[in-house]
């Protein structure tokens, strides 16, 4: 499959026009939109989202990734192979979890550029025909680049991010963390929230966290919106606070 992963959004014509070069370029191929409302302009959020979200890959799959805010300016175009899953986007720190958490790991620069290239929408004019070609196992140019040689900026980011990466519609804040205890506290401004295993285990209008589905600590609301009560957005601080052990 080729999977897709982006900030383009549903609205406009940047989702579509992207995904039109995948399916006429490769069109036997499956395609999943994966997410088009990744952390919006934001590579570092997006970057443990999408490592999350890396279940859902099997060997011989392809990763379209295009959360570019550097667009058209000297920031390298990749190629990553991540144990058997080929990933094509920017260097911009948005596959460094990736890179961190797979076993084997290649990094390849793109060399190959259509004629017509904008300086503006490189997700349709070099990741999306790149992808595809990969999918479909046809030769374009490339040379390899040493993991040293990776996004500078990005080698500094924690394993794990204490912050809110991602509001789903449903407002509830998935953060960068791994699943906490469900003993541990978390803080959000002056809040403190405590851990429960599902929805249905609080009471309605009464908030916790919890493991989600793609193992990443998520706080929720049951039957609420956590974003409108805790006043969160992308990027909005979460600290742990671990449960006290009281000697005997």
């Amino acid at each position: 499959m080729i999977f897709i992963f982006s900030d383009f959004g549903v609205n406009g014509p940047y989702s579509g026009t992207m995904r039109s070069v995948v399916m006429r370029t490769a069109p036997d191929v499956a395609v999943c939109d994966l997410m088009v409302d990744a952390p919006d302009r934001n590579p570092k959020a997006a970057s443990y989202l999408l490592a999350a979200l890396a279940r859902e890959f099997q060997p011989g799959d392809v990763v379209l990734a295009v959360v570019d805010p550097g667009v058209g300016s000297t920031r390298k175009a990749l190629v990553v192979e991540a144990d058997g899953v080929s990933y094509v986007g920017p260097d911009n720190g948005l596959f460094e979890m990736i890179i961190r958490r797979s076993e084997n790991v290649t990094l390849s620069l793109i060399d190959w550029q259509p004629a017509n290239l904008s300086a503006s929408f490189h997700g349709r004019d070099i990741f999306a025909p790149i992808a595809a070609k990969i999918a479909i196992g046809q030769d374009f140019d490339t040379h390899p680049l040493s993991l040293d040689q990776r996004c500078v900026e990005a080698k500094s980011w924690p394993d794990e991010l204490a912050e809110v990466i991602y509001i789903d519609t449903y407002g509830n804040l998935m953060t960068g963390l791994r699943v906490q205890d469900r003993g541990a506290s978390l803080i959000v401004g002056d809040h403190n929230i405590l851990g429960a295993r599902t929805f249905s285990d609080v009471p309605a209008g009464s908030a916790f966290h919890y493991g989600n589905s793609v193992d990443l600590c998520e706080i929720a609301v049951n039957c609420g919106r956590a974003d409108q009560m805790f006043d969160a957005k992308i990027g909005t601080q979460v600290r742990v606070r671990a449960t006290k052990m009281h000697n005997p």
